[in-house]
């Protein structure tokens, strides 16, 4: 899965006890596609070209695809911080958000989930939250990431 992640970019790769830390503090289990990609790369900023995810529905863009710049890893600026935006942004307690920044997010719905789908979030899209489920698994999301056109 380090193939849509910039070398250069790569984050060294997640400790088990980075994983347990942010697994504890979030109150969820990772799934174990993405566990797979945090061992291989902590995080880091995606390739141009994997940035785009395509979808079939609006957004606030206006885009036919959610811009996907980086992958957050299991760090205090990362996935450590998907409590806080959450609260932040009032969205739904059930998600850990790995991806995006204020307007839009990707990440894990865990709701009535032991393995949770990937999710699209826009917080103020001016009528609640513009939610979708894009996904069932991090590695379907993965396969479906392209350049944007």
């Amino acid at each position: 899965m380090q193939h849509i992640l910039l070398s250069e970019t790569m984050n060294k790769p997640a400790t088990d006890e980075e994983i347990k830390n942010v697994e504890q503090t979030l109150g969820r289990k990772l799934p174990s596609d993405f566990l797979q990609l945090l061992k291989i790369a902590n995080g880091g900023i995606v390739k141009d070209t994997y940035q785009a995810f395509p979808v079939d529905f609006s957004i606030e863009s206006g885009d036919q695809f959610i811009v996907i710049e980086e992958i957050m890893g299991a760090n205090e600026e990362g996935l450590m911080m998907s409590n806080y935006f959450i609260k932040e942004w009032d969205l739904p307690e059930e998600l850990v958000l790995f991806s995006g920044s204020g307007h839009a997010w990707v990440g894990f719905n865990y709701k009535n989930r032991e393995f949770p789908s990937v999710v699209y979030v826009e917080p103020d899209d001016g009528n609640g939250n513009n939610f979708h489920v894009i996904a069932d698994t991090f590695t379907e999301f993965v396969s479906k990431l392209t350049a944007a056109e």
